[in-house]
């Protein structure tokens, strides 16, 4: 039997891993919500994101399972064992005064300003799209208030939208001989 994403057992593991994980302390880093994500995805792509996920998890579990320092190198052992000690305090010398630069940040205020306005205009968006909703659905109470086609005459459809009658009739007198 195969399992899909939508079958209960494996949307049961992934959201009780997906919560497990949204619980840790991230301190200040971004958790991605696969499962969300996922879900809003057509499915000819998911197969294609699930490959993407899991590429990012592999990545980020041999990231996490590296130290977050550099251990000291023991200078005393290859003293002990090279025959010119000053070699090695040449190299000691040599890698202390390696820097590794750290570039600035300059993007991150840009990155947030986006953001910003993207969650401006899509709650824009959102607000309009409410309001949209809420005059089709007026329109479709309108449509089942109405008499069914089955049982109203024409006369009795056209009575309540005299654009269509003024345009029907025009139509008629157009095409009369």
């Amino acid at each position: 039997m195969r399992l899909t994403a939508e079958d209960p057992k494996v949307m049961m593991r992934s959201r009780s891993y997906h919560e497990s994980m949204a619980k840790r302390d991230m301190a200040g880093r971004k958790v991605f919500d696969f499962i969300k994500i996922t879900g809003q995805l057509p499915a000819a792509v998911r197969a294609d994101f699930g490959g993407l996920r899991s590429k990012f998890e592999s990545s980020h579990a041999s990231m996490t399972a590296l130290p977050s320092a550099l251990e000291a190198i023991d200078w005393s052992f290859y003293s002990s064992r090279v025959s010119n000690p000053a070699l090695v305090e040449d190299f000691k010398a040599k890698y202390g005064a390696v820097t590794i630069p750290k570039p600035d940040d300059t993007q991150s205020a840009a990155i947030g300003a986006a953001e910003a306005t993207f969650k401006k205009e899509m709650a824009e968006y959102l607000t309009g799209a409410e309001q949209r909703i809420a005059q089709f659905e007026a329109s479709l109470a309108g449509l089942h208030a109405e008499k069914p086609l089955e049982d109203m005459t024409v006369s009795e459809y056209l009575a309540d939208k005299p654009e269509l009658r003024a345009k029907i009739e025009a139509d008629i007198e157009s095409r009369a001989l």
